[in-house]
């Protein structure tokens, strides 16, 4: 698909087969996330659930693979969805899944603002206006974050914050990314210090209203970048330096540039995260993961980002960050 052809009002128009699952692969700042047009409850177990989406996010498969999953059903009102982690785990949100979601939802009913249900909580998406490449952006409203108490080691020095994954985030003065998979692998081995797991971040400030973020996911590991992690790490920041929560900051990662605000309303902190929403292709596939149409390519998209991050990579070296 190429964006000077609308592929949504293509995708709309071909018949939908019942034994057929329609896909948008999208991503935020690298993290790719498949949109798949189907709710959960529609495969015969949750055992070949979650072995779809394991076969259709592994690097090797016909797809190219993925970090994740979003079942949507925009036939109600508000649209629904559902996220599933590479491993075939549910977790409750993927911020940068959801804003390549909420523009499709967006581009399918042709208007400016949605809400869609995902987990036990609702998501506000808006059109934002597109970089000067060409890049479309969507700014995405989230609920209130959640400080948690301060974690035992050998986490001390981090901040527990839910977004509503939770995350654990630490301020440092250089990235060392074999520190953070370490870190990350820790979190999520199973132990009592985090029961469900954890998503760990870096944050490295560049600048005044820039900061460098990584984040080793849980059911995922380390990724380009996490929408959740962006907006976490911007919550921890203010929380520890006392910087303004309402000024822009724009936070990058290995993947790409995004920004965060948050809004303080009644002593909560209600944040927005506005970044790319780049649609890479649509392609079909049938319920157990097999293809059954060739993706095509979004390649105006495509282009347009690469410009954005080849200018991202060159600002990152200047500044001496190095990631794999």
């Amino acid at each position: 698909m190429t964006s000077a052809r609308c592929p949504i009002r293509r995708w709309r128009r071909r018949r939908v087969h019942s034994s057929r699952v329609q896909l948008i692969k999208s991503h935020g700042s690298k993290n790719e996330i498949f949109a798949a047009a189907a709710r959960p409850a529609q495969f015969p177990s949750g055992s070949a659930l979650r072995a779809f989406v394991r076969r259709i996010c592994d690097r090797r498969a016909w797809t190219g693979g993925a970090d994740g999953v979003y079942f949507f059903d925009v036939g109600t009102p508000r649209a629904q969805a559902w996220f599933f982690n590479p491993d075939g785990s549910a977790a409750e949100f993927c911020g940068n899944g959801m804003r390549g979601l909420g523009r499709l939802v967006l581009d399918l009913r042709g208007t400016e603002t949605e809400v869609i249900r995902s987990g036990d909580r609702d998501y506000t998406v808006r059109r934002g206006p597109s970089t000067p490449e060409g890049v479309r952006q969507v700014l995405l409203e989230m609920p209130p974050v959640s400080f948690g108490a301060v974690p035992p080691p050998p986490f001390a020095g981090f901040t527990a914050v839910t977004v509503p994954n939770p995350h654990v985030v630490a301020i440092v003065d250089k990235y060392v990314e074999s520190d953070l998979i370490a870190a990350g692998e820790r979190a999520n081995s199973g132990r009592p210090l985090f029961p469900v797991g954890a998503n760990v971040s870096f944050l490295l400030p560049l600048g005044s209203d820039e900061v460098f973020v990584r984040t080793f996911e849980r059911g995922a590991g380390l990724t380009p970048s996490c929408g959740s992690g962006a907006v976490a790490s911007r919550a921890v920041y203010s929380r520890v330096t006392g910087a303004d929560p309402g000024r822009r900051l724009v936070v990058r990662n290995a993947g790409g540039v995004a920004a965060a605000v948050i809004d303080i309303r009644n002593g909560r902190w209600f944040p927005t995260l506005e970044g790319n929403a780049t649609f890479v292709y649509r392609a079909e596939t049938d319920f157990a993961g097999g293809r059954v149409t060739p993706p095509e390519f979004a390649e105006d998209e495509i282009a347009a980002y690469a410009a954005l991050d080849a200018e991202n990579r060159e600002h990152l070296a200047a500044a001496g960050v190095e990631t794999a």
